[in-house]
């Protein structure tokens, strides 16, 4: 399995949000993009299958999330899988996903996208996290002019 980092600053990040396609349309709206970019912390990284069977690889990306330093604050967190032309998850590898890579996240909110439009040979995750860390549940307003006032 083959790491690498794909933005490492919000200008970066940004770029790379707005150049997601799939078969020429944006996978995140501007909306989406601004919301995900306006973030304390993000991260976008790329793995890529070697010479490991597709569980195998699953088992590594899973591995490699239960590795890393856990984040806190809330977290928005998408899985672009990349697969072969036509191919879908099993109904095994989802629930795998589910209980191994949901359980990195603690409550926090995930998408996976299934990407299969291309003709590819191997396996791809991107993985992308956009971190609140002053993520409140619950905002207080003043209900005359809509002002957050928790702060205060």
């Amino acid at each position: 399995m083959i790491t690498s980092t794909l933005a490492t600053n919000k200008t970066e990040f940004r770029k790379y949000l707005e150049q997601l396609k799939v078969k020429n349309k944006r996978i995140f709206s501007p909306d989406e993009v601004e919301y995900l970019a306006d973030n304390d912390g993000f991260e976008a990284v790329e793995l890529k299958q070697e010479d490991e069977s597709d569980e195998e690889f699953l088992t590594l990306f899973s591995t490699w999330l239960h590795e890393r330093p856990q984040q806190t604050g809330h977290i928005d967190y998408y899985i672009l899988l990349n697969l072969r032309t036509g191919e879908q998850l099993t109904s095994e590898q989802y629930e795998y996903m589910e209980r191994n890579v949901a359980e990195c996240f603690e409550t926090n909110h995930g998408w996976l996208y299934e990407l299969n439009d291309r003709l590819r040979f191997r396996l791809r995750i991107r993985l992308i996290c956009s971190n609140k860390k002053s993520f409140r549940r619950l905002v207080r307003k003043d209900w005359r002019n809509g002002i957050d006032i928790t702060e205060q």
